[in-house]
């Protein structure tokens, strides 16, 4: 037992520290700060507000997700200082800790040894699981939450009936989870999964589910309480309100974020973790089939409830919403790289038992992880030097355009609306939320504003819709001159 433990310990220490490096490495070759997009400048942002919160009582503004990870956000600047390197550093440790927390809970589902490091590997260099653990934004520490809560779970399943500490096993399992659905309210399509594992264990007791709920429930409270105040959606989001089962067999959308027409129909899409290598390498797909026929033939029990509804409700509920994201399936990968250990686990059992040359068998099995991961890593490396290109691409241009406008500026944009608040002194307007109304009321007769823009994103994807409209008012009611092309932004001069 201390050996297999000493075993553990060395291999939950090397995937650890193989998934850091490996993060590591695109970070100190690019110097990316984590910010991006507009999603990541908004969890910085409201990180400040919480700390204000609670340095001053001054209420906090309305904010579109849930308060869970600017809230980790704002813990993290309070120990260490307010700066998007705290917040990128929390983000790359929680990321690094992926892999051997799916090698524990691997272990706690009583899988072997090397069917547990097979699914930390695959966890460890995951394209998408790298890419998010670089960024500040909430997926990375939802999904830490969840197999937090996942490994508890199972350490309560796995107590005897009169440890004193089963209450607190699953108490624990409810906060993690709840910090879960706070971080990303995806990962509420976990809850049935974990009560329908908790309803079968036959060794539950309703004290402990009690105490369990009052920590959940408690947990639950700040949000709920912010959530009759706040102006924008929870569980009313246009893409629930949007769902719809066909939309599974559809690549075409019109929703609240413009129009889009994609590649592939959203099953497709969203069950890129099992096939697509910047996921998983294909050589592993048959091995997921493998594992689900275990878990199917097996009596139904809480792990294999578990495991099997961790990678198909979140499915089930991904192909039915009007978006793709290549984001959003990242929830479902841990499921699969447990699938794919533990079928091939068997596999080699199996084939071991049936040929002579058993070392051959195994050889064979080291040498197929081996090449998925290092498929998997080294087609992730395009893609995630690209992402970051980009970034770092709107950087440049935030900057080109600070040094050719004054300080006392107003820039009107879609895009880096909120990277020109955090970069530059600039007066910054949000295209999305002008009309004609209120830019008549912003104009001020003599001055010269400015307009930086995607022009081919504008007249694509919002053809006919709000930033759209704002810019055709500008054309029709003021002048606008193209002064300056920046990447695939054009800065116009808008006329007096």
């Amino acid at each position: 037992m201390i050996h297999q433990r000493r075993i553990d310990l060395r291999l939950v220490s090397l995937l650890f520290l193989a998934g850091l490096l490996l993060r590591l490495n695109y970070l100190i070759s690019s110097g990316f700060d984590g910010l991006y997009g507009q999603d990541a400048y908004a969890y910085y942002n409201f990180a400040g507000n919480i700390q204000t919160f609670i340095q001053t009582g001054q209420s906090l503004p309305p904010f579109f997700w849930p308060l869970g990870y600017p809230a980790l956000l704002a813990l993290s600047f309070t120990l260490l200082g307010p700066s998007a390197a705290v917040g990128q550093t929390v983000t790359l440790l929680m990321g690094a800790t992926l892999a051997p927390l799916v090698y524990i809970l691997a272990r706690q589902m009583r899988s072997g040894v090397g069917s547990g490091f097979t699914a930390g590997l695959l966890m460890a260099v995951c394209g998408q699981s790298v890419q998010s653990s670089l960024v500040l934004m909430a997926d990375i520490p939802a999904l830490f939450w969840l197999l937090a809560s996942g490994i508890t779970l199972m350490a309560y399943f796995s107590s005897h009936p009169e440890h004193k500490s089963r209450p607190m096993q699953l108490a624990a399992a409810v906060l993690f989870l709840s910090m879960a659905c706070l971080t990303r309210w995806l990962y509420l399509a976990l809850v049935p999964v974990w009560g329908a594992a908790l309803l079968l264990y036959q060794e539950t007791r309703w004290r402990d589910v009690g105490i369990a709920g009052i920590v959940g429930v408690l947990v639950l409270l700040p949000q709920l309480t912010y959530s009759l105040t706040n102006p924008y959606p929870v569980l009313n989001h246009a893409w629930v309100q949007g769902w719809s089962p066909f939309n599974a067999f559809q690549h075409e959308f019109a929703n609240i974020d413009g129009y889009f027409l994609y590649e592939q129909p959203n099953a497709l899409f969203y069950a890129q973790p099992c096939y697509a290598a910047y996921y998983l390498a294909p050589l592993f797909t048959p091995f997921i089939l493998v594992g689900l026929l275990i878990l199917a033939r097996r009596k139904p029990c809480s792990r294999s409830i578990m495991l099997a509804g961790w990678l198909l409700l979140p499915y089930l509920f991904l192909i039915g919403i009007p978006y793709q994201n290549i984001r959003f399936p990242l929830i479902m990968f841990p499921a699969v790289a447990l699938l794919a250990g533990i079928g091939l686990e068997y596999s080699v059992q199996w084939l071991a038992g049936r040929i002579p040359y058993r070392a051959l068998v195994y050889s064979g099995a080291t040498l197929l992880v081996a090449v998925g991961a290092g498929l998997t890593a080294f087609t992730s490396i395009p893609i995630v030097t690209t992402f970051i290109a980009s970034q770092q691409d709107d950087k440049a241009v935030i900057r080109q355009i600070a040094e050719r406008l004054p300080p006392d500026t107003t820039v009107y944009t879609f895009g880096l609306t909120l990277a020109l608040r955090h970069y530059t002194d600039f007066e910054v307007y949000e295209l999305y939320h002008e009309t004609p109304e209120t830019l008549k009321e912003k104009w001020q007769h003599g001055r010269i504003d400015y307009l930086l823009v995607d022009p081919w994103n504008i007249n694509s994807q919002w053809k006919g819709r709000e930033p759209q409209i704002a810019m055709q008012w500008f054309e029709d009611q003021r002048v606008l001159t193209r002064i300056g092309n920046y990447s695939h932004y054009v800065l116009y001069r808008i006329g007096a």
